[in-house]
């Protein structure tokens, strides 16, 4: 697919292939099982650039960019296998300028001086996003939380946007990592980035308001994060056929290469279309909506589509690098890893085919 860009984001898309040039396979490689698992000082450098900031609408001195400079980033991190957790970081800042007073964090957060991540999964395979369990007591200016939240990226994290049912229905909320209350129960992954269950009781929070013309700040977050997810999936899935279609070009057998092989360029065709399709589907979406107002049934097919086909690519690129492609000790077996996390985040494939059957109240 070729995409039709300005100038301005011809020049976005180039700066971030710069900036994530300087990770790669063997930076995340090095940063498996650290704590935090990425750099604080990229994470800054993101944040001087505009990244974090970037869909900070006008109204809270932010660029007002849209969905397809994020997808752009995005999906150069993916490519990149960038460990900074840029999508989280952005989508966050986004939802703290939603109301009419900025939220007091969003100027640290867009600099890149404090890491605010989501946690609103409450089921390990996700669901209905206002579908939530996590309760708001006390007044609307001095609520207090008591819930559970699974899957949190809190690796590094500052501060968390929370979802919970208070007595106007459910609200997002922010709480600090150092909040009464808090609790974080750390496990690792199988890229090696920590996830948490993060456990609330009676914490201090303060509320999120919703952006007018949003249906409400949760589900504006979610929906944002399926976008930024499933861009950085089909990152993922370029570096994976990239490297695997240079290996078939001069790895050799029987005297050929063997990317001339009839039975392995099928294979490699498959990879591309997969890609490709997704990558259609990302950027049509991205042109087609408001980063506030996002289509939820839009969101959802993107997330199920990205989520399947980048385990898809990655396994079958391992697959084409024969026995050595199963070893822990080559990197093609870092963009499976890394798509095994990502696809699970707010939901996997079949998660998202669930909630979209919803949506569209089709008959299952």
């Amino acid at each position: 697919m070729d995409l039709h860009l300005t100038p301005e984001q011809s020049l976005l898309r180039d700066s971030a292939a710069k900036f994530c040039a300087a990770a790669g396979p063997k930076v995340a490689r090095g940063w498996r099982g650290k704590n935090p698992s990425f750099s604080a000082a990229r994470l800054r450098e993101a944040g001087a650039l505009g990244w974090i900031g970037m869909l900070v609408p006008t109204s809270a001195d932010g660029p007002g960019l849209g969905l397809t400079e994020l997808a752009l980033v995005m999906e150069q991190a993916g490519r990149a296998l960038v460990c900074e957790p840029l999508g989280l970081a952005a989508i966050s800042a986004a939802a703290l300028a939603q109301g009419h007073v900025p939220h007091p964090m969003l100027e640290r957060a867009i600099r890149g001086d404090v890491l605010v991540v989501p946690a609103t999964q409450e089921s390990v395979h996700a669901g209905d996003p206002l579908g939530v369990r996590t309760q708001a007591a006390g007044d609307d200016r001095a609520p207090r939380l008591t819930g559970m939240k699974l899957s949190v990226c809190a690796d590094g994290a500052d501060g968390f946007l929370v979802s919970a049912a208070g007595a106007d229905g459910p609200a997002l909320y922010y709480v600090g990592r150092d909040a009464t209350g808090v609790s974080l129960a750390t496990q690792q992954s199988v890229e090696g980035r920590a996830l948490a269950t993060l456990t609330l009781k009676d914490t201090p929070a303060h509320p999120v308001p919703g952006r007018q013309s949003s249906r409400s700040a949760i589900e504006a977050l979610n929906d944002l994060a399926l976008i930024a997810l499933s861009a950085e999936l089909l990152g993922l899935m370029e570096g994976a056929q990239q490297m695997t279609f240079d290996y078939l070009r001069i790895r050799k057998q029987f005297g050929k290469p063997i990317g001339s092989f009839q039975a392995l360029q099928h294979r490699a065709v498959d990879i591309y279309m997969k890609t490709e399709t997704t990558r259609s589907l990302l950027y049509q979406v991205a042109a087609a909506n408001d980063p506030y107002r996002i289509d939820p049934a839009q969101a959802v097919a993107v997330k199920a589509k990205a989520s399947a086909d980048a385990l898809a690519v990655t396994q079958a690129c391992i697959q084409l690098h024969g026995g050595i492609g199963f070893t822990d000790e080559h990197d093609i077996g870092l963009y499976l890893k890394r798509a095994m996390l990502l696809s699970s985040l707010f939901g996997n494939a079949a998660a998202q085919r669930r909630r979209y059957a919803d949506i569209a109240e089709l008959t299952m």
